[in-house]
């Protein structure tokens, strides 16, 4: 997700596995030719995502479920690491709020050239689904018909993918656990929810059409300041703080790190409610956006905070990654609000589960 990226956010990456609804590209008014030509470019790297997606099933062999898969979690994000039947090391960025596409330390890995594309966005390469060890398998994904692009992240953007990104479309039609505190990734048979009280099961919302996703990203439901908010659950949200904005927040935590995201008008409704909650302003590197903490976040049952908010415009998730959604969201709720919670997300019947461990 967004690290340095100037103003865009993760639905710059977003990479779907069908296309939506909404198929023309909506007009980001006030924004710098600059820009605007960072959006295109990223669009087309959109587009050069979706092509490889179709409804055929990718048969792979994998190992019996529940799978705890080789990864990582990285200042409140999730990694993977896995191992080719050959023997060569990948390390991947996911990203429930992503797109999925491989990038050049992972065709070198494999040793697959890439080339100089032709326009900044477009593909420098295609990359087949590894053939993955049993020691240290991850799934290909659930739809996968052809081959991945590589793509070069656009220059200064900051996007701290590894070898490339996993996700909406790899997240799609499976049953997930993130286990934040535990700091694993498993991977469960469909349907295969944790028993919790009601009050913890959580309905999430998906683009559909005829009964059947038309995008994987999925929406929750929250409740800040009282109010219920309609956001991305993202994963893959990421922020890098300025010093001040590390010396503000002072929890010991990396610079570049899991992150939430909420819309100028809501942050500012925020303010004018609570002139007492914490603003720093412009302390997100390269965008210059403001962090705003909501004292607290209820999810799942649960009440969390306090939680910090990088802002973004309002068209960035009104006209931009709603057009992904099934209902409009203002923001996306990231790894640093998730982090005290086991959280099971299954994608077929819509629901996810929050736990919190005893510490």
């Amino acid at each position: 997700m967004s690290s340095n990226r100037p103003i865009s956010t993760m639905q710059d990456h977003a990479c779907p596995g069908h296309t939506p609804r909404v198929r023309r590209r909506p007009a980001v008014m006030g924004e710098s030719g600059a820009v605007l030509q960072r959006r295109s470019m990223l669009a087309r790297m959109i587009s050069a995502c979706a092509v490889v997606l179709s409804s055929a099933t990718h048969a792979a062999d994998k190992p019996a479920l529940p799978y705890r898969l080789p990864a990582t979690l990285v200042a409140n994000r999730f990694f993977v690491q896995p191992v080719t039947d050959t023997g060569k090391a990948l390390h991947l960025f996911t990203d429930t709020g992503g797109g999925l596409l491989f990038t050049p330390p992972t065709a070198e890995a494999l040793g697959i050239e890439v080339k100089k594309p032709e326009k900044p966005g477009d593909p420098a390469g295609e990359i087949a689904w590894p053939t993955f060890g049993d020691q240290a398998w991850i799934p290909a994904p659930a739809q996968l018909d052809g081959k991945l692009p590589v793509l070069i992240p656009p220059p200064n953007q900051g996007l701290d993918l590894g070898g490339g990104m996993l996700g909406a479309p790899w997240f799609a039609d499976r049953c997930w656990e993130f286990d934040y505190p535990a700091g694993t990734l498993t991977l469960l048979p469909n349907g295969k929810l944790p028993k919790v009280a009601i009050g913890h099961q959580v309905k999430l919302g998906f683009q559909a059409e005829d009964g059947k996703h038309t995008t994987h990203f999925p929406r929750i439901t929250v409740r800040i300041d009282g109010e219920p908010l309609e956001l991305l659950f993202d994963t893959g949200a990421t922020s890098a703080l300025t010093p001040e904005a590390l010396a503000t927040i002072a929890d010991g935590g990396a610079a570049t790190r899991g992150s939430s995201f909420i819309t100028t008008s809501t942050a500012k409704r925020w303010r004018e409610r609570h002139p007492d909650w914490l603003v720093i302003e412009k302390g997100e590197q390269g965008t210059k956006m403001d962090l705003v903490r909501a004292a607290d976040v209820e999810v799942g049952g649960y009440s969390t905070g306090p939680v910090w908010f990088a802002v973004r415009p309002d068209d960035n998730f009104g006209k931009w990654m709603s057009q992904w959604m099934d209902q409009p969201i203002v923001g996306a709720l990231g790894g640093n609000a998730l982090r005290g919670f086991r959280v099971t997300v299954d994608y077929l019947s819509e629901t996810a589960t929050f736990e919190k461990p005893a510490k």
